[in-house]
């Protein structure tokens, strides 16, 4: 249907009046509930009564065109006809971007890059509305094929982006919204990825899990669990150049992080690339500060070098 449930409203509403977004992209618009309530409060509520006298941007998506009547001709500053998954990539940034009852819609993996590109785009914040967990089954309605639920999604899903959340309870389940704020502290931020990390890998996703890390490590490209576990990751899937590349950035931008030296290292040995990693292993064994089992394992893996090069120290 063009319309969703009505137990969020008061809370949304709220939140988008206290942002005061300049641009807003209401995507999976429908009958135009956020077009209506975002022109009504940001502008009207403002003695901008007159169409001419507006100045909030609202601009809609919508993938089904039957549903696009007059009045959300009338509201919107501009309306789109497409996929999501096809637009979100070429988007313009926008102050808030709101996903109201879009990405389960989605196969999951395609929702997730969606909503990575969505949170990318938005300068201020994402808003997402979604009915979770089981319970919610939605089959195709009104001709539009968009109407099918294809994803079940969880409060964790959303947990590398730090929302703001809350949870509604249904008849047929809880229904949630979540409010991705851009203004964390990159820390904070890096931590809520490798959690994400973390449970991506638990359930066997490690694609998903290798990018929440790389996400995480240009956030804090020294948080060595971060880097351990992500270097481990592209090992497993053979990305060995990645894998060093990832090392070597963590112990240019921490020093003590000797394990990075070590492991980048071991991995080019084992890429025969005995001149590069000797280097490595060089400069551990030169820094006053490598602690001993580091230093001596560095030794061990300079001999191997030596040994397979047949070459003087």
């Amino acid at each position: 249907m063009p319309v969703s449930t009505s137990v969020h409203i008061s809370h949304c509403i709220a939140q988008i009046i206290s942002l005061n977004p300049r641009s807003i992209l209401d995507i999976g618009c429908g009958f135009g509930l956020w077009g209506f309530l975002c022109r009504e409060y940001l502008d009207v509520m403002n003695e901008r009564v007159q169409p001419d006298q507006w100045r909030i941007r609202i601009d809609g998506i919508e993938l089904f065109e039957p549903y696009i009547q007059a009045h959300q001709r009338a509201l919107y500053s501009s309306l789109r006809i497409g996929d999501i998954r096809d637009i979100a990539p070429e988007l313009d940034a926008y102050d808030l971007i709101i996903a109201g009852d879009v990405i389960e819609h989605l196969d999951k993996d395609d929702a997730l890059r969606v909503l990575q590109h969505l949170y990318d785009k938005a300068s201020v914040a994402l808003m997402v509305n979604i009915p979770i967990g089981l319970g919610w089954d939605h089959p195709e309605r009104h001709g539009n094929p968009g109407e099918l639920h294809r994803s079940v999604w969880d409060a964790a899903d959303f947990a590398q982006y730090a929302p703001q959340s809350a949870l509604f309870d249904l008849p047929c389940g809880k229904y949630g919204t979540f409010l991705c704020l851009k203004a964390q502290n990159p820390l904070a931020r890096a931590e809520n990825l490798y959690s994400a990390a973390l449970a991506c890998e638990a359930r066997g996703d490690q694609n998903a899990a290798i990018e929440h890390l790389r996400q995480a490590a240009e956030l804090d490209p020294a948080q060595e669990a971060v880097i351990e576990i992500l270097a481990d990751l592209l090992l497993q899937q053979g990305d060995l150049p990645e894998a060093v590349r990832v090392l070597d950035a963590a112990a240019a931008a921490n020093p003590a992080f000797h394990y990075a030296k070590l492991a980048a290292a071991q991995i080019l040995i084992a890429a025969c690339r005995y001149s590069a990693a000797r280097a490595r292993l060089e400069t551990l064994l030169a820094d006053a500060t490598t602690p001993e089992p580091f230093m001596r394992q560095a030794d061990e893996l300079r001999q191997q070098i030596l040994s397979k090069t047949n070459s003087a120290p």
